[in-house]
């Protein structure tokens, strides 16, 4: 070993930026993991948000102090629409498969993809894409 890194041939530096950039690409590839990964917690956190917001909302208050919760299911998948649109950065494509919702107990559950670029995009590498499926449920505790 001592005779191969005296070597005076040229070996050695070859090997060296050989690895180096095996390195690199590594540390490139577990960072852009990461930020693949921190990307899809911040779209789940908005889609829970608007989730809730949705379900929250759209149940009648005509009901209410009877301690009945009733939703409007149509009016509760229109607002998660819209506050998806209104919320959602523009980096991010959100596709929903499907939309279910109960009256009572009020629910809704809605599951879909989301689709966002990553630092090698322009590389020619496609986008990421991940599946959600976020839940609303709107219990009386009293």
């Amino acid at each position: 070993m001592k005779k191969f890194l005296h070597d005076t041939s040229g070996g050695v530096p070859v090997i060296f930026i050989g690895l180096l950039f095996f390195l690199l690409l590594t540390a490139a590839l577990i960072m852009e993991m990461g930020a693949a990964y921190e990307n899809y917690y911040d779209v789940e956190t908005i889609l829970q948000r608007c989730c809730n917001s949705a379900v929250e909302k759209n149940i009648s208050d005509e009901y209410r102090a009877d301690h009945i919760l009733y939703l409007d299911e149509t009016a509760a998948i229109r607002d998660f629409v819209s506050f998806t649109q209104a919320d959602m950065p523009k980096k991010y494509t959100v596709v929903i498969s499907s939309a279910e919702s109960t009256a009572t107990p009020p629910s809704l559950t809605v599951s879909g993809t989301v689709r966002f670029s990553t630092l090698f995009a322009p590389y020619g590498f496609d986008d990421v894409s991940f599946d959600f499926k976020v839940r609303a449920t709107n219990y009386r505790l009293e």
